[in-house]
């Protein structure tokens, strides 16, 4: 390693460790992002002001081109829900169903069926918080441990698992030519692993809040709907989620279409639970938090966007490519490294495929078994990702009302540490054992 990518590689690493520790400061990632490309640019003999104005802010665009229109319309989905008390009522349903002591786990269910079914994360989020709000209430537990659990069923078996819609397994089959089932057996031993070790984890955590003595706080600025009997009925709360969860899967329309047609539905079927003099201030409301999440999130994507250009950068794929590894290895490892760095899944697995992808289809020829890889890829990808600087954990942690240092820890454990170990330790051997 020469100097100029040993250099190079300590900007890169000192930038992360830097975003790390500021966004757990609380310092806007606004600031953050650009900082850390500027660091990186000079640590990597980039010409600054062209790599921040132009790489980094194409990075940064072509996130928020993609994606507004899911947050804008996801955000409003979700506020309907919880202004006209249907997202209550679910709540209030699941919580009578499977009880306030197993609240952990009626709170990953909504997340992972929602994230099995192909539904964007950010959708997600906006319209099982307010469901996991009334259950966590129901519990008495701080809603500092809610992302840990849902993200744990949006981001991990579900997001990574076989069958899944989502992007890590939709791009590890156009890159590969397999199919959505691909390695069935270490899929389905990993997702059944990472589901239990989830609720086993925060059930833990609720034990000890209660331990502390402490309680469940409504959130400011979140509006409370006592009287779920005025809410819309069980079923009929039920069906616009069910109508946009068919409709993408079934049409393959495309999911910003299926939200808008979901609205509508919502828009009439909750039209007389919706308080009329509060409307206009809700979709305002709604527009203002989707633009803040959406570019908290864009932010760091551009970030990923100038790595890329780096020495480093180059240095770390030709060793990826080049290395005499079990190929199984280079699946998981490099997964994990690629999403890491841009802090992003499905950033991370896209980049991986574009960098390796013929070395993987050469492994496959080598006689190693493609759908393997497929799935060490995908299960990988949903592990490094969930380090702090990822933008969808500072855009979650907006959404929920809660910050870094008090609920990082737990999306640590339960979106990190969980799927590294349910790979490397359940998904991995079984590939080598099988392959």
């Amino acid at each position: 390693m020469d100097t100029t990518i040993l250099l190079s590689a300590v900007g890169v690493f000192a930038a992360l460790a830097g975003m790390a520790i500021l966004i757990f400061k609380r310092v806007s990632p606004i600031i953050i992002g650009p900082l850390a490309a500027i660091l990186v640019c000079l640590t990597s003999g980039a010409p600054v002001f062209q790599s921040v104005t132009k790489t980094y802010m194409t990075g940064v665009t072509g996130f928020f081109t993609s994606y507004f229109f899911i947050f804008l319309l996801g955000n409003i989905f979700g506020n309907i829900y919880q202004n006209s008390g249907a997202a209550a009522k679910i709540g209030s349903m699941i919580s009578k169903k499977v009880g306030s002591k197993h609240c952990m786990l009626a709170c990953m269910i909504p997340a992972a069926i929602l994230s099995y079914g192909g539904i964007n994360s950010f959708v997600i989020i906006f319209s099982v918080y307010p469901i996991a709000l009334k259950l966590f209430e129901d519990a008495d537990l701080p809603t500092y441990l809610l992302p840990g659990i849902v993200c744990g069923g949006m981001w991990t078996f579900a997001m990574t698992g076989p069958f899944t819609p989502q992007i890590p397994n939709i791009v590890s089959m156009q890159y590969l030519g397999t199919p959505s089932y691909a390695g069935l057996l270490p899929g389905l031993c990993s997702a059944a692993v990472m589901a239990v070790a989830i609720v086993l984890y925060m059930n833990r955590a609720c034990r000890k809040a209660r331990l502390r003595g402490e309680h469940f706080q409504w959130p400011e600025d979140v509006k409370r709907i006592e009287d779920v009997k005025n809410a819309p009925g069980g079923i009929v709360s039920i069906l616009p989620i069910a109508f946009v969860l068919l409709v993408f899967n079934i049409t393959k329309l495309d999911i910003i279409l299926c939200l808008l047609m979901g609205i509508i539905l919502a828009l009439i079927l909750f039209w007389k639970h919706l308080p009329k003099p509060e409307m206009l201030e809700m979709f305002n409301s709604a527009a203002i938090t989707s633009v803040t999440v959406i570019i908290n999130t864009a932010i760091i994507v551009g970030f990923g966007s100038v790595v890329k250009e780096t020495p480093f950068y180059d240095f770390a794929t030709h060793i990826l490519m080049n290395s005499d590894a079990n190929p199984y290895m280079v699946a998981a490892v490099g997964s994990n490294i690629f999403a890491g760095i841009l802090g992003s899944a499905s950033g991370g697995i896209s980049l991986m495929y574009e960098t390796l992808g013929d070395t993987f289809l050469q492994y496959g020829q080598q006689g190693y078994n493609l759908e393997f890889i497929h799935r060490l890829c995908a299960d990988g990808c949903g592990g490094l990702d969930s380090l702090p600087w990822n933008g969808s954990i500072v855009s979650v942690f907006a959404i929920c009302h809660t910050t870094h240092k008090l609920s990082y820890k737990y999306n640590f454990v339960t979106c990190l540490v969980v799927p590294i170990a349910s790979t490397f330790l359940v998904a991995l051997p079984i590939s080598m054992i099988f392959g």
